[in-house]
């Protein structure tokens, strides 16, 4: 029997989630804008100082060159005062609220149902988002910097919300029959959303680890050229300037995409015991099927690649992005436009 009432409060829960992503999202762009321009400001007013100062070092003493100087650093950013609270633990704050109502109207689907959260798209894109924002939270409290990629893992998380709400949202309902009475649908669907979590959220670290790494390249050559102010990309590049460097998100890519291939491995051997009971073999080249497993490929080719030499860094990254691609496509257009025995999609 399903209890209609209480799907509309878990419905409205989610619903209330998103806003709170929203003004979180605010918070965190904010935050980022406002550091990247003291640091500019502080730049350019070091930078001008220096200039000034130029005159009166040549020939002060036999020890200097004239023009040497060293490159002018820019202040370290100010905390924020007393009492105060910077936009970004304002913003962390926001998405720790959003995330509790957000698992509130998951736990009360299934409480609505009496069955487990992940039977149809919708119900799928919103235990994994759920997922994605609590990995990134309990991340983001072990190492604060990370919490500078709020922006770019609460957008991904509110389009995926904002597409379920819209496009995916059915009414909650009992299972199909070939669902139902199968503990693998809570073992197999379970891991493959944990799975799918991971790869949005490593997704999201591998594309800000290659934006970082060009970015961190260009400053490079031109401090080489000797160019005074080697700003690069303008306003955006100062937002990079804001993240770990390449070298540790490309770290955290790693391990992110570790845990992830372990789960799709297990995706893949679960749901071959289930089709197996269900359909009386391991393997039928159904297209979700064959999906899972060139997504399964492509992370074994990533971490492989990660573990070689000459293919670390933006080379791999490149690699998680295409594996990224891939679940995107096994998620949308396999579920609804490529029929077949996993049409599970709820639409």
């Amino acid at each position: 029997m399903i209890d209609q009432q209480l799907a509309e409060v878990a419905n409205l829960s989610i619903v209330i989630a998103i806003v709170l992503y929203v003004l979180a999202l605010l918070g965190f762009a904010a935050d980022l804008a406002s550091t990247s321009q003291r640091r500019s400001d502080a730049r350019l007013e070091a930078k001008d100082r220096a200039e000034a100062a130029v005159p009166a070092t040549v020939g002060a003493g036999p020890g200097d060159a004239a023009g040497e100087r060293p490159e002018p650093e820019a202040p370290a950013e100010q905390p924020a005062a007393p009492g105060s609270m910077s936009p970004q633990t304002f913003a962390f704050l926001l998405s720790s609220a959003a995330v509790v109502l957000h698992a509130l109207g998951v736990v009360l689907r299934a409480v609505a149902t009496a069955r487990v959260p992940w039977a149809n798209m919708y119900e799928f894109a919103t235990t994994s988002s759920a997922v994605v924002m609590l990995a990134f939270l309990i991340f983001s409290l072990r190492r604060r910097e990370l919490r500078s990629l709020g922006t770019f893992v609460v957008g991904p998380v509110l389009l995926l919300l904002l597409a379920a709400q819209t496009f995916w949202i059915v009414p909650a309902a009992e299972l199909t029959p070939s669902l139902q009475n199968s503990h693998w649908l809570v073992i197999h669907i379970g891991v493959a959303v944990l799975a799918t979590a991971l790869s949005i959220l490593g997704a999201v670290v591998a594309a800000m680890q290659l934006l970082t790494a060009r970015h961190e390249r260009a400053l490079a050559a031109r401090r080489t050229e000797g160019e005074a102010d080697p700003a690069h990309w303008g306003g955006f590049g100062r937002v990079l300037d804001r993240l770990p460097s390449s070298t540790s998100l490309e770290a955290l890519s790693f391990r992110i995409h570790s845990v992830a291939f372990v789960c799709w491995t297990f995706t893949l051997i679960f749901g071959a015991i289930w089709a197996r009971d269900a359909w009386g073999r391991y393997w039928g080249w159904d297209p979700k099927e064959v999906w899972t497993f060139i997504i399964w490929v492509i992370y074994a080719a990533y971490l492989h690649a990660r573990a070689t030499g000459g293919f670390r860094g933006s080379r791999a990254a490149w690699l998680a992005l295409a594996g990224f691609t891939a679940v995107v496509f096994n998620y949308t257009i396999v579920n609804t436009v490529i029929n077949g025995l996993h049409s599970y999609s709820g639409l």
